[in-house]
């Protein structure tokens, strides 16, 4: 894989391209819900049911998460090249770097290409995101997780703390305790509405409770993310097919392995360590020269 670097003025590193393909997963599911039936008042004794459900199993899953693994697979398909990645990706997500327990939320993420050859090596933390692509011996490094992750190539507000919770079944910090609105599903369920600034606008619920599919928009682009495999096995619903779609590109997330742990990670083996002589650049200096 070629590296990434830098637009003049908008760094977006093509390793971090990888990562869009998990930002891929965006576009079609506004559009297909922008007509429907009248939303209902958020005391629909159905939709509220349903939300309780959901509620409950997202809680169960914040308890249980103190510290996780997972591994998969990363596929992304766009309008200038298609590529196949394996992933690792483990930590400590606590409730994100935008909920409470800031400080004990850290996370990494390694992407590899074939025979284990490093792609992109990524860290989050209360401090931010930063990320190391060995092609071209450089560390970026951004105070907002979302807004660095879009900036290396990400294109969505995705940061590893929500992937995290995604693949964990809790999606702290991405979907609001409380829905605006609630509407019936064209195959049985609720959509659930959002508003204010938050990455997930809606979310929908199946019949039995579980989230497979959420939307949002990012500088006017909207996305849809379809979470499926649920495993039936599991105590939690929880995904193991994450589809990241855009109108341009789409990224599919298989994961074929989670474990959580019941202690949280030592530092040590969440640290990010860079060869001596690399470049650091911080993107919001880009961001100053952009306005």
């Amino acid at each position: 894989m070629s590296a990434l670097r830098p637009a003049r003025t908008r760094p977006a590193p093509q390793a971090g391209r990888v990562l869009a393909a998990l930002a891929a997963l965006v576009a079609l599911g506004l559009g297909l819900w922008g007509c429907g039936p009248k939303p209902l008042r958020e005391d629909s004794p159905p939709a509220a049911a349903l939300w309780a459900a959901f509620s409950g199993a997202r809680a169960r899953a914040d308890g249980l998460t103190r510290g996780f693994s997972a591994s998969g697979s990363l596929n992304y398909a766009g309008p200038d090249k298609s590529m196949r990645v394996e992933l690792e990706l483990w930590g400590n997500p606590g409730d994100g770097p935008h909920g409470g327990r800031r400080d004990r939320h850290a996370l990494r993420l390694d992407m590899s290409a074939g025979f284990g050859t490093p792609v992109a090596l990524w860290r989050e933390d209360a401090r931010g995101i930063e990320g190391y692509f060995p092609g071209e011996r450089t560390r970026y490094v951004h105070a907002d997780p979302r807004a660095g992750a879009a900036r290396m190539g990400l294109g969505v507000p995705l940061s590893l703390g929500d992937l995290a919770a995604l693949v964990c079944g809790s999606y702290a910090g991405l979907v609001p305790a409380r829905y605006d609105a609630a509407r019936p599903a064209p195959q049985g369920g609720y959509v659930y509405e959002f508003s204010g600034p938050q990455p997930v606008s809606s979310l929908t619920l199946d019949a039995a409770g579980r989230p497979v599919v959420l939307a949002g928009r990012l500088h006017g682009v909207a996305w849809t993310l379809e979470a499926g495999a649920f495993d039936e096995a599991a105590a939690l619903p929880e995904p193991r097919r994450l589809a990241l779609r855009t109108a341009s590109a789409t990224a599919i997330m298989r994961i074929k392995r989670l474990e959580r742990r019941e202690a949280p990670w030592p530092g040590d083996r969440l640290a990010l360590a860079v060869p001596e002589g690399t470049r650091t650049v911080p993107l919001e200096l880009y961001e100053t020269l952009d306005n």
